[in-house]
This record gives C-alpha cells, structure tokens and sequence, in this order.
C-alpha cells in the first residue's frame, strides 16, 4: 500500500501512517511519501516504537519514501532505567517563566533545580516560543542542561510547527522533533503534567 503524506500539517502524515497500517495485514509493506524532514522523523519514530521495521529514501523529486514493513520489529535501543524516570511530562510553552531577563534566569533556574532532584520526569515537550530552549546556540547554559537530561534518560521533544513556525527547524540542538500525536499522546499517558 502507498499513501501520499507530502504537504499534511503535523499530525495528518502520523495519523494516516496510524490508520493505513490498522488495515494492513502482517507482512505487508506500507509506503509513505514526505516531504519535510519533520514529518520523516515522525512517521520513522512513529513505526519504531511500534515495533516495526523502517526504512527512507530521498526519491527523484526530492520527496522522501518511507517504507513501513508490519510484522517485524525494528532493532530496541537499550532500555532506560525507568527507575529513575516518572512516568510525568514537562510541559514547557515558552523560553521564560515571567518576563524580560528575570523570566530567562527562572526557566534555567528552574531546569537545574530539576536536574539535582533524584527522580525526572520521563518527557520534556517545547511548543510554542520553548523551541528557543532547545535551538539556543549551542554553547549557552540552557542546551548544556537540556543535554544531561538527554543523558539520564529523558525525551525531549519540540514541536515541528513551532519550529517551522519561528523557521528554526534547521537549528534544533537537544533532542528530537515533535508532532501533535505524540504530544497529545506523551499528555494522555502520563501520571501528571508539569507546566513552566
């Protein structure tokens, strides 16, 4: 089967990735076809995590053929130590808590605070004006943050709108790109939502 996901906002190419697979059998092949770099990594992470087999292409016209292969899992990264995460989301939506350079001092303030505490939240998601956070130069005090919650185990995810919003899709520096499914998704499934 083959859908045609090119020019969908963000979460149509996930969401008819979701359905079209709900229809195949196993063993099936599903072609997807993108185009934007937003809306691969969905889609890839989308088929991985449920535990199928992906492969990309950039085709002829500069558009990119995803191919979804239903009944065989992908190969599983090393678990994380869920011991050390909670099964809660930090909710960031914007690059400030407050205002002016008080408002910048309180989110980094903040997030380290966050880091010395012995158990994290499992998933940090940026909408709106937080992309900032994660596509700040890269030697500022915010992405070194960001960067250890990487290294014990958090997600981190900014939402593609937003980036391409505030055209900054090409500078993202910390984690992954988000989409509105998994947001809604990562929302829905948590034991709680902290909001800065």
């Amino acid at each position: 089967m083959k859908i045609d996901c090119r020019n969908l906002p963000c979460p149509e190419p996930v969401i008819n990735t979701k359905k079209s697979l709900e229809l195949l059998e196993d063993d099936s092949i599903l072609e997807i076809l993108v185009n934007s770099n937003a809306s691969k990594e969905n889609v890839i992470r989308f088929a991985k995590n449920e535990g199928l087999s992906v492969s990309y292409e950039v085709i002829e016209d500069g558009s990119i053929k995803i191919t979804v292969v239903k009944g065989f899992a992908c190969e599983v990264a090393a678990p994380i130590d869920d011991e050390k995460l909670l099964n809660k989301v930090l909710f960031l939506k914007d690059d400030n808590v407050g205002d002016n350079e008080l408002g910048s001092m309180l989110i980094v303030g903040f997030l380290k605070t966050i880091l010395e505490l012995p158990k994290l939240p499992k998933t940090i998601l940026c909408v709106n004006k937080a992309v900032y956070l994660t596509t700040a130069d890269k030697d500022s005090d915010v992405i070194g943050i960001l960067k250890m919650f990487e290294e014990r185990g958090v997600e981190i995810f900014s939402c593609g709108i937003c980036l391409d919003f505030y055209k900054l899709s090409d500078d993202l520096k910390v984690g992954m790109v988000g989409n509105a499914y998994g947001t809604v998704e990562a929302l829905l499934n948590s034991e709680g939502t902290i909001t800065l």
